[in-house]
């Protein structure tokens, strides 16, 4: 699998791997009602979501994914590093990331509910250390996954980029138990752990870390 950063070209397969990975995923099913969840317009809203972030993401160069022999992504990654090529609010305002936020209300998401996305940890406050990333996004294909690709994203590709570029600490956050074990597996600590309030249902919030 080659490791190589986003181009333009790759959005469309980048974001349908994004939404495919996260739209069954606990936060998510904790932040929307279930009846919502069924429809349509949650998958639209999916999209519209990623589509925002891989936009935001890429503009700063902070995408990389792997591809296979075709070319194709089969594994993404959105990085965010606290140093340079940093994303502030005003990136997601310039990307027209306040038109999202009526849909987001009219979808059941209303404006209580909107405090969710604040009540977990700022990840780089929680690990030592002057040069520091944070693996935002993670997702693999999943006709592939139970092969490895992730894995060989973090350790061969995400752990060996980032240190050759002066990182020596990388930070990720997951919401399930299955994912803290992957994680463990692929020498992640865990930093600290809590149970975060969600709209329609709790969630424990995992912060892991590794140094490289």
């Amino acid at each position: 699998m080659d490791f190589r950063s986003g181009l333009n070209s790759d959005k469309p397969q980048i974001i349908n791997l994004l939404v495919d990975s996260f739209k069954e995923y606990i936060t998510t099913k904790n932040m929307f009602q279930q009846e919502f969840r069924s429809s349509a317009k949650f998958d639209k809203l999916l999209h519209k979501y990623f589509a925002l972030e891989v936009n935001v993401f890429m503009k700063k160069g902070l995408v990389y994914v792997g591809a296979d022999g075709k070319g194709k992504p089969r594994a993404v990654a959105l990085i965010e590093f606290n140093q340079g090529r940093q994303i502030s609010n005003w990136d997601y305002l310039s990307m027209d990331g306040l038109k999202l936020i009526p849909q987001i209300l009219m979808s059941g998401f209303n404006g209580f509910n909107a405090f969710d996305i604040f009540k977990f940890e700022d990840l780089f406050d929680l690990v030592k250390g002057k040069k520091k990333c944070a693996v935002e996004y993670l997702a693999v294909d999943k006709s592939l996954r139970g092969q490895g690709i992730g894995s060989k994203m973090l350790n061969n590709h995400i752990s060996p980029y980032v240190k050759k570029i002066g990182y020596r600490n990388i930070i990720l956050e997951t919401n399930t138990q299955k994912n803290v074990k992957f994680y463990k597996k692929n020498n992640f600590a865990v930093r600290s752990v809590k149970k975060v309030n969600l709209s329609h249902g709790d969630v424990k919030d995992w912060v892991l870390s590794k140094a490289i």
